[in-house]
Parts: structure tokens; C-alpha cells; sequence
């Protein structure tokens, strides 16, 4: 089993980084800093089922049983405002600690999937009084009433395609494409619902600067999606919370955090990363 790289977080939020394996666990536990938030003995037992949750996870099947893959999933960091914002049935997301957006100097909300329902972006704002520009983006026009709450949102409007390639004449744009539209150089929230699609654009998601994405996956099967949350993973991204859809169980949605962004969201204790 290779090292896996494991940020640490003491209560001064300095960073430090660490090399993980599985033969030298009950070793380098010992070095983990003392977190106030949460008892020791339980951050001890989280990190020792690391290798474990690892096996696991090299079981989840090329099909729709997603027994291995939701049985072994728990956060990879702990989140002390964990609040789901948006509508209370389909459609909310779980997010990180946001109010630590009024300490930022700006704060920028993408949301990709709009589909006549900007009810997440309407809860956000009003959650943080329209501390945020949103950033909507169908690969639909909406309707005019659509367009208007996006508006009193603090939001705009943009007929897109996330693409590999832009071509403005088929309203297709790059990730960073967008963002240099815009004059962005950081995404606070990323918000994610485009009815599988996510999977076409996967490189593009991790192609820019982004504090959290919250995501509802469409796999088609459990390894499909597996192979997706360890993208994020490999690529700095941490597990915070996931919400089964209770009628279609194929779907679900994730809440990750880039750990470039631990500071920014009070992020002080690492459970442990296992999901790379």
C-alpha cells in the first residue's frame, strides 16, 4: 500500500503534511495533534479504520450495488456548521461552515444546473444577506421568472455547456473560460447538478481553483462513482458529508472541501483521508 498524503490541521490551523501507511499507522498516529473539538479516542479509532475502509473500497462492483461503496463512506474531515441549504426535498445541499464567507474578501458562488429551480442560490444568499456573486449556468434558457429570482440573488445568467473545448457558437466554454469572463480566480461554492453529466466534465472541475463542491452523482454503476469521488480526492478535495438519494439509491449527493481552503472555512480536525 503506497503512502497517502494526509493534511494535518493543529489548533493554531498551521499545516503540516504527513505520509500515511497502512504498515506504519499505529506508529505515526501518535504524532497527530490534540484536537478540541472532537474526543482523541475516536479520532484514534477513525484513523486506525483507514486501511480498512481502503480494502473496502477495492470491493465496490462494476454495477448498480452500492452495499460496499455507502457502508464505507464517513467524512474525511470534520465540519462544525454542517448545514443542508436549499430546498428541504430534492435539490438542497449539504455545505461547510458558510458563514465563513462574511470574513472573506469576496466570495463567489458557481452554479451548474439550474433547471427553473435557483432555490439553492436564493437559501444561500439569504443565509449570508447577498455576501456572494452567483454564477448560474444551464444548458437551457429560463424562463423569465427564473431569471428574476437569480437577479434579486445577486446572480446572473449564462447559457453554457461546461466542455473540454470552448465554442461559442454552440454555447460550449472551458471551466477557465468562464472564469476569465468573468474576471474569477477562485470559486467559493461550486454547486453541481447536471443529471450525469458531471462525469464529461470531471477534468475541468479540478482544472481550476475551488473551495467546495457540492455535487449530486449520477453513477452507472457504484465503481463509476467511486472512480469520480477519488478524482476529487487525488486531487486535493476531502469528504465532508454525502445524503443518499432516499428514492433513486444510485444517486447521491457529496460535499467536498480542498484543503487549500481549510483555513478559510475553519477546518481544524482531519479525521483522516481514505478515499486516496
Amino acid at each position: 500500500m503506497t503512502g497517502v498524503p494526509l493534511i494535518l490541521v493543529d489548533a493554531a490551523t498551521s499545516f503540516t503534511q504527513l505520509p500515511i501507511t497502512a504498515s506504519t499507522w499505529q506508529v505515526s498516529k501518535n504524532f497527530f495533534p490534540p484536537s478540541n473539538e472532537i474526543d482523541q479516542n475516536v479520532l484514534n479509532l477513525y484513523r486506525e479504520q483507514i486501511p480498512q475502509r481502503q480494502k473496502y473500497l477495492l470491493q465496490v462492483p462494476n454495477m448498480q450495488d452500492y452495499f460496499e461503496l455507502y457502508n464505507t463512506l464517513v467524512p474525511e474531515v470534520f465540519c462544525r456548521d454542517l448545514v443542508r441549504i436549499g430546498f428541504i426535498g430534492d435539490g438542497g445541499k449539504w455545505i461547510c461552515n458558510p458563514s465563513s464567507v462574511q470574513s472573506l474578501p469576496e466570495c463567489v458562488v458557481y452554479s451548474l444546473g439550474i433547471a427553473e429551480d435557483p432555490s439553492f442560490e436564493e437559501s444561500f444568499q439569504n443565509f449570508t444577506q447577498n455576501k456572494c456573486l452567483v454564477r448560474s449556468f444551464d444548458k437551457d434558457l429560463q424562463s423569465s421568472k427564473t431569471m428574476k429570482r437569480i437577479s434579486a440573488a445577486n446572480g446572473i445568467f449564462m447559457k453554457a455547456l461546461i466542455a473540454g473545448k470552448t465554442n461559442k457558437s454552440k454555447n460550449h466554454y472551458t471551466f477557465k473560460d468562464i472564469m476569465n469572463t468573468f474576471g474569477d480566480t477562485r470559486v467559493d461554492i461550486l454547486k453541481i447538478d447536471i443529471e450525469g453529466a458531471e462525469f464529461d466534465i470531471q477534468d475541468e472541475l479540478i482544472s481550476v481553483p475551488i473551495c467546495q463542491i457540492l455535487i449530486e452523482i449520477h453513477g452507472k454503476s457504484a465503481k463509476h462513482t467511486l472512480q469520480l469521488l477519488q478524482k476529487f480526492s487525488i486531487n486535493g478535495f476531502y469528504l465532508f458529508s454525502y445524503e443518499i438519494n432516499g428514492r433513486y439509491h444510485q444517486l447521491s449527493e457529496y460535499s467536498f472541501i480542498h484543503q487549500d481552503c481549510f483555513k478559510d472555512y475553519g477546518i481544524k480536525t482531519i479525521y483522516g483521508k481514505y478515499l486516496s
